[in-house]
């Protein structure tokens, strides 16, 4: 569903990016039409996508992805609090201690 609607925002602006370039090219020239609808092209690719995750997430913040992020990180320093070790490192790259205790 986001693929098509990104298709959908980027057809929008690619036809507003032609409009504006027929507009400019008899009032200024041929050049600057060109520049100015080329910049529009690609600079309707950035927009496009920010307009579509504002329509699908409601914000430009993950706050879910933050705080799964957040959730992940402390889980792991638990684990390694916990046994002292890493424990999906091998065993092979663990450090020991100096008396030998593990």
């Amino acid at each position: 569903m986001r693929a098509l609607l990104y298709v959908v925002f980027v057809t929008i602006g690619g036809v507003l990016a032609v409009a504006v370039g027929y507009l400019v090219e008899p009032a200024v020239s041929m050049t600057a039409s060109l520049i100015v609808f080329l910049a529009l092209f690609f600079a309707n690719f950035v927009v496009s996508w920010i307009a579509l995750v504002l329509v699908t997430n409601g914000s430009l913040k993950n706050e879910h992805g933050r705080r799964a992020h957040s959730d992940i990180d402390k889980a792991g320093q638990e684990a390694m609090t916990a046994s002292g070790t890493m424990p999906w490192a091998p065993q092979s790259l663990q450090r020991t201690t100096m008396v030998g205790d593990r």
